[in-house]
């Protein structure tokens, strides 16, 4: 009889999504727009045009993203936008949060490149690499096994590149290190952003 929304996981963050849709409309768009796309580790980067160096980039960030919410808001925030070059950042809170394991996660994120492959046929896509925040290592290996074959499948997927821009977030004792995140120890703070973005920017076809 009723119309139940589509189950989606984690809390949907409507308030996140209509912040970015009354931005957008308040501020304009660039003629050539980077869409940085992902969960609350986009969403609190408030800084990555000025940090990459970039006044392309549109922050579509948003609390507790997933995969399959980035499906689910595609063609609200993602296709409007018609981006050349599109950022992905999700996977953590898909299975931190939501409990799902490295497999499916693959397969939402298969599902939302195709998605965007219809939507968006010449955009080139980046997936970054899920990072180990402190609070979240005893999710490693899960994280691991995700990285490594979110990153095979990348690697032969046309338009798609896979990026981690997380080695300097560990140190020497392959340890995450606390002075890179915020006292949440989930999200990093301006330094551990910092080492974002000197990967980013080595990254060749991200920003030219």
């Amino acid at each position: 009889m009723y119309d139940f929304p589509v189950n989606i996981g984690t809390s949907r963050h409507e308030n996140d999504i209509i912040t970015i849709l009354t931005r957008l409309q308040r501020i304009g768009l660039p003629d050539n727009p980077i869409a940085f796309y992902g969960s609350s580790s986009f969403r609190i980067w408030s800084s990555v045009a000025e940090d990459l160096g970039s006044l392309d980039i549109v922050n579509l960030g948003f609390g507790g993203g997933t995969y399959l919410s980035a499906s689910h808001y595609l063609h609200q925030l993602l296709a409007p936008l018609k981006p050349g070059r599109v950022v992905l950042y999700f996977g953590e809170n898909d299975i931190a949060s939501d409990g799902l394991k490295a497999q499916t996660t693959l397969r939402h994120l298969q599902d939302l490149r195709d998605r965007i492959c219809r939507a968006l046929p010449r955009a080139d896509v980046f997936v970054l690499a899920i990072k180990h925040s402190p609070a979240r290592w005893i999710y490693r290996h899960e994280f691991d096994l995700f990285n490594r074959t979110a990153r095979d499948w990348c690697n032969g997927r046309e338009r798609t590149t896979w990026l981690d821009p997380n080695a300097g977030l560990i140190g020497e004792n392959s340890l995450p290190m606390f002075r890179y995140y915020l006292p949440d120890l989930v999200h990093l703070n301006a330094a551990g952003y910092a080492v974002w973005s000197e990967a980013f920017r080595k990254t060749s076809g991200l920003l030219n």
